[in-house]
């Protein structure tokens, strides 16, 4: 099956805890990411996204201040964040709570702590919606 070239993507990760953040960003790296920007609060986070595209949002649901699930409540009611993909990366492991995310838009849910295989395996299926929302980005074999 094609894939998006991950270079071409512009992704976003969003976490009060810088090393969650890194964490997530050596992930990102390691699958061929290459323009990845960091916020620690959801505040950071509305300003990066207002100046520039993201592709990708991957954020923590809970964090000081406004929290990432808010967050990404928010931006799922206007439409033309419609082709962004939303990952909350999160401790949050009872269902009721990924019933919630999915309910308000999340495109994928992950958990904390990060395990490489099945947080590759969780993005690669962020990447095949992203590829059937946003016919922009060029497949290659």
């Amino acid at each position: 099956m094609p894939t998006i070239n991950r270079a071409d993507l512009a992704v976003l990760v969003v976490d009060d805890q810088m090393i969650s953040r890194n964490h997530v960003k050596q992930n990102l790296l390691a699958m061929g990411f290459k323009d990845i920007d960091m916020a620690a609060t959801s505040n950071e986070a509305e300003e990066k996204i207002s100046q520039k595209h993201y592709d990708i949002v991957f954020c923590d649901w809970h964090m000081p201040g406004k929290s990432g699930f808010a967050m990404m409540q928010a931006f799922r009611q206007e439409r033309e964040f419609d082709h962004v993909a939303f990952v909350m990366v999160t401790a949050e492991s009872e269902e009721r709570h990924m019933l919630e995310a999915m309910k308000a838009g999340v495109t994928s849910y992950i958990l904390k702590p990060i395990m490489p295989k099945p947080f590759q395996a969780k993005v690669e299926h962020v990447l095949e919606w992203v590829g059937k929302v946003n016919p922009k980005y060029k497949c290659i074999p």
